[in-house]
């Protein structure tokens, strides 16, 4: 003979087990960015965070998206802008636009829109850090989302200067030597390469610059053994701001040379701020 406690015991068992069970639907994703990367070929392995990417180089650019909403037959629809920016806000290249519009077949109901940009790395940027700002907006949704990512490029660092001025003038041995000699000093017959920095000039309407420069070469004596007045000139327009220009000379000195001190005087004009500015430097014919 079973007691009560047993049939209570059987009763909230059943019970137990008839209750439907608790079914709880998953939380829609909002809308973002993700899996931002960077890399040296289109789809091509990600580089890390501390690589360094290089002037003039092309920077390929990648990021995926979810939670975008769906028209009943699965159709997407989202449009996306892509910049490149310096540390001052400055766009390194005209944004990247661009739509994704698509109808998901039932296995691709997982499947994350990748958005591609190339970005070319103007060739004398300065080095450091830089960032890429993304736009994402979902038309079906009328929602919208941004997300930021950085890179570090590597380069030469010239000072800036509110003025015309020749900086990082070095002698070199041969045109494509990277150090500089440490005492200037050639023989009869040699070539003399000489490597320096022109900035401080003005830029004009779609950052343009139009500078030039010329050299005469002095005897110890003071009197011109060469002059060039008009040795190269560069003007140009660029869409992101050059503020430096590499110049490069160079002097066949002849087989019987005189031995001695010379001196260049190197003239560089700058034609749009109307600036003029003058270095000289000293090299040795032993």
């Amino acid at each position: 003979m079973k007691s009560r406690n047993s049939k209570a015991a059987l009763l909230a068992t059943l019970s137990f087990m008839l209750a439907p069970a608790s079914t709880t639907a998953p939380v829609p994703k909002k809308l973002a960015i993700v899996r931002m990367a960077f890399s040296q070929s289109e789809d091509g392995e990600v580089v890390s965070s501390k690589y360094q990417f290089l002037g003039g180089e092309v920077l390929y650019f990648s990021c995926q998206v979810e939670g975008y909403a769906k028209t009943e037959k699965d159709e997407i629809h989202l449009t996306f802008q892509i910049e490149a920016k310096d540390a001052s806000g400055v766009l390194l290249q005209a944004p990247i636009s661009g739509k994704v519009e698509s109808t998901l077949s039932p296995e691709d109901k997982e499947w994350m829109p990748k958005l591609r940009g190339a970005i070319l790395i103007p060739p004398l940027i300065p080095p450091g850090e830089y960032q890429v700002l993304v736009k994402v907006k979902d038309e079906l949704a009328n929602a919208a989302v941004d997300a930021h990512g950085s890179f570090r490029v590597s380069g030469r660092e010239v000072e800036p200067s509110r003025t015309l001025i020749v900086r990082n003038f070095r002698f070199q041995r041969t045109e494509d030597d990277n150090k500089p000699l440490p005492i200037a000093a050639y023989r009869p017959g040699d070539a003399v390469w000489a490597r320096f920095d022109m900035t401080g000039y003005k830029l004009g309407n779609g950052n343009q610059f139009d500078i030039e420069y010329g050299l005469v070469v002095l005897r110890a004596d003071g009197t011109q053994a060469y002059a060039e007045p008009q040795a190269a000139a560069q003007k140009e327009q660029t869409f992101y701001p050059v503020r430096y220009q590499p110049g490069v000379l160079s002097l066949n000195l002849a087989k019987d040379q005189k031995r001695g001190e010379y001196t260049i005087v190197l003239k560089v004009r700058d034609n749009l701020g109307g600036q003029t500015y003058e270095a000289r430097e000293k090299f040795s014919v032993e």
